[in-house]
């Protein structure tokens, strides 16, 4: 049985330059902004080059960042817009500010301890992904989930065609 800590369950801590540590937690909140972010968990668990030819140090802020979102950690701020269909998408990179002091956690990682960031990473998103799972293998979350409307409601009406002109009252 899966419970709601275990969604929060820990993965790792990382040490800041400050002298501080964030314990990192991948909430649904966290895995919706990487989501948003990257377009699907594939992308999110693959954001990071290792190969040294594509970027790492910008990935490892947003996936750490991300992480360490919530009470009395961070709290991101991003832009966002929409497309014509009507998605919206994060544009550009997520700033994650401290929320005691507005440090932005770019600022506070430091490159000399990057294995250990893209560990804890690994370790806490692995984490939060077996336990929406329910078990220790990783969830389909391409399954498509189905929704059934219940029809019309005392609340709402069907639509009208943009020609419908309504008849002059007093007819």
């Amino acid at each position: 049985m899966t419970h709601g800590l275990d969604l929060l369950a820990d993965g790792g801590t990382v040490d800041l330059a400050d002298g501080t540590s964030v314990q990192l937690r991948y909430s649904m909140r966290a895995l919706a902004l990487l989501e948003a972010r990257y377009g699907s968990v594939a992308a999110v668990q693959s954001a990071i080059d290792s190969t040294g030819k594509g970027a790492a140090f910008g990935p490892i802020i947003q996936l750490v960042g991300a992480g360490a979102v919530g009470p009395g950690g961070f709290e991101p701020h991003y832009r966002e817009h929409q497309d014509a269909k009507g998605e919206r998408k994060i544009s550009g990179d997520i700033v994650f500010r401290r929320r005691t002091d507005g440090a932005d956690i770019a600022d506070l990682l430091h490159p000399g301890r990057l294995s250990q960031y893209v560990d804890a990473f690994n370790a806490a998103f692995s984490k939060a992904l077996e336990s929406l799972g329910n078990d220790d293998e990783t969830p389909d979350l391409t399954a498509a989930i189905e929704t059934v409307s219940p029809g019309l409601s005392s609340t709402t009406s069907p639509s009208v065609p943009s020609t419908f002109s309504p008849a002059p009252s007093g007819t």
